[in-house]
């Protein structure tokens, strides 16, 4: 998973793959994994890698096991609950 994925300052076009109200703002590959961690999704963290789209940012990416779990589900319960995260 990209932290593209549910950037909510990304298009679409660009790489965002979630509505934009459900996405957030400029998502950190820590809130990213920590997020993953609470929704028991086991993710491991890859600093070193770029999103082909954006190679120059550095952004890293999060491998996340999933079973029987829509990828679109996964990043709409990862947004949801980095949201809840921020507003503590």
């Amino acid at each position: 998973m990209w932290p593209v994925y549910i950037n909510s300052n990304i298009s679409r076009k660009d790489g965002r793959k979630i509505n934009k109200k459900n996405a957030v703002s400029d998502p950190k590959l820590t809130e990213i994994a920590r997020a993953a961690r609470k929704l028991n999704l086991n993710p491991k963290t890859e600093d070193d890698k770029s999103y082909p789209r954006f190679w120059w940012e550095g952004s890293g990416r999060i491998i996340i096991e999933r079973e029987d779990i829509s990828k679109n589900k996964i990043l709409n319960d990862i947004s949801e609950t980095i949201k809840s995260l921020r507003n503590r």
